[in-house]
């Protein structure tokens, strides 16, 4: 009698083991809908509403899933509830590429090369037909822990143009960092190597102070490895400071991810909803090798997607994967990420400082006097809405909440005034965006030890059914992610087909 319970209960304990009791199981058929689509995107970013829109000119029917309550990811844009006036305060300007111009072109937007116009001069008041990153300003230099006034040594414009010639010329020898992450092996030591030491083995300090300012977000760029800075400051920057950059002719890029909505059709687009659960290897109510994603919505409940393809265009850490059933290959490279930065943008208003002068951040005693972070990178006048300024404020690491951020912004905006004994007051928060994590990273000693070989792999697995697009993938840039999707992302996807 005792071996035939105990036979029992061993029986019950093994079959307990090979039932798995996950999501899908738990919620078997309890899902409002089945959606079958030839493409699933996960993430309504810029990587992933470019790639559905790419899809569906090729006759891909997809669906895409997003957790805001809106398409675009980075990109805000601030309209003004009584003069309508539009401020990006995320995304604002794209590099001169035919992506660029391909994209508004089909969306049928205006695009506007930035020095093809005249300019307001700095100290003379915006001119509010154009967009509001146009306008130009005077600049004050100040240390932005005490207000003191800061005298930067300045290089000559013949040292600083030199300077970027021999960065283009340094850079084209590694051109394919443009397009992905494509390395050779064994990778160049330049590219895993502190940014800062590049800087200097290749004399290019007359040129940084100019990258750091529109590399704002990538924290503390002189120690980041080389292949991140850049790919966020590339060649394609160096022709733009020339040849100009581009933008919204109206100072509205949210209206590329709205045009795009209707372009695959809001039908085609979960808001508000999360992936909670993936089957990709095997199937549980439909026939066929697809994949399958239980999906959390806001107002109907889990539907349950079923497609040919994924394509996963959010950031790949694994606090964002929590219910995919990853294969042993994605769980150890993307483990590999580290949180590497904060970037938090917004406008404030009733600051009540000098509307023609920027305040840039430059810290005393340190390396090109950038700033000590966390901090605002500059406290700068919108120009074209009275008394309202940007914020873009950044951290080496992402895990400062929005109330301590909003503190730190508050307590600087203070120094500033104070220093030019201007009265105190509390600014008012008008849109407040966090962008962080900013840029997956990964340590430089996996760089060379063949990371982003692992990573480039996975394109195309699970049998053709699985796919990657996003800032982790190549770098946190609308342009280069919309030829990356072009070249890298859609053609991959085609061999399968």
């Amino acid at each position: 009698m005792l071996s035939i319970l105990l036979f029992a209960l061993l029986s019950h304990v093994h079959a307990t083991d090979l039932h798995s009791w996950g999501i899908f199981d738990n919620n078997f058929g309890e899902w409002s809908e089945v959606i079958e689509r030839d493409v699933c995107i996960v993430g309504g970013g810029a990587s992933g509403v470019h790639a559905a829109v790419s899809l569906v000119d090729l006759n891909k029917t997809v669906v895409v899933v997003e957790r805001n309550n809106r398409l675009g990811g980075d990109t805000h844009t601030y309209i003004h509830p009584e003069t309508n006036s539009l401020v990006d305060i995320g995304v604002v300007i794209f590099q001169p590429l035919s992506v660029v111009y391909d994209f508004f072109e089909k969306l049928n937007l205006p695009l506007l090369n930035m020095s093809a116009v005249q300019w307001n001069v700095p100290g003379q008041p915006a001119n509010t037909s154009q967009p509001a990153a146009m306008f130009a300003t005077l600049r004050a230099d100040v240390d932005f822990r005490d207000g003191t006034d800061i005298l930067l040594q300045t290089d000559t414009s013949d040292a600083v143009t030199d300077a970027f010639q021999r960065m283009s010329d340094i850079l084209s020898q590694y051109d394919y960092i443009l397009h992905g992450y494509d390395l050779p092996d064994p990778v160049p030591e330049d590219l895993y190597m502190p940014y800062g030491a590049f800087i200097e083995k290749y004399n290019l300090t007359a040129a940084f102070r100019t990258i750091y300012q529109i590399s704002q977000g990538m924290g503390d760029l002189l120690h980041v490895p080389t292949i991140y800075a850049v790919k966020y400051f590339n060649t394609g920057d160096i022709r733009a400071l020339t040849d100009g950059y581009l933008t919204h002719a109206h100072g509205n890029n949210s209206e590329i991810y709205s045009r795009a909505g209707d372009y695959i059709s809001y039908d085609n687009v979960l808001l508000e909803s999360i992936v909670v659960s993936s089957n990709r290897r095997k199937n549980l109510t439909t026939e066929g090798s697809r994949a399958e994603l239980l999906v959390s919505t806001r107002d109907e409940g889990l539907k349950l997607l079923s497609c040919t393809q994924v394509v996963l265009a959010v950031p790949p850490e694994l606090s964002n994967l929590a219910g995919w059933d990853l294969t042993d290959q994605e769980q150890e490279v993307f483990s590999r990420y580290i949180a590497a930065n904060g970037y938090w943008t917004g406008l404030v208003k009733n600051v009540g400082l000098n509307q023609t002068l920027t305040s840039w951040n430059a810290a005393a005693g340190t390396p090109f006097n950038i700033p000590v972070l966390p901090a605002l990178y500059d406290l700068s006048p919108v120009g074209t809405i009275d008394d309202v300024w940007w914020i873009k404020f950044g951290a080496n690491n992402p895990t400062l909440t929005l109330d301590q951020v909003k503190s730190y912004v508050e307590r600087e905006i203070h120094t500033i005034q104070r220093a030019q004994n201007a009265t105190l007051t509390k600014p008012e928060w008008l849109i407040f965006e966090s962008h962080s994590p900013f840029h997956l990273q990964v340590a430089p000693e996996d760089i060379k030890g063949g990371f982003f070989k692992r990573l480039t792999a996975l394109q195309g697995g699970l049998g053709g059914s699985m796919f990657y697009t996003g800032a982790a993938f190549h770098t946190q840039y609308s342009s280069l992610l919309w030829r990356f999707n072009r070249e890298v992302l859609i053609p991959k996807m085609m061999e399968y087909w």
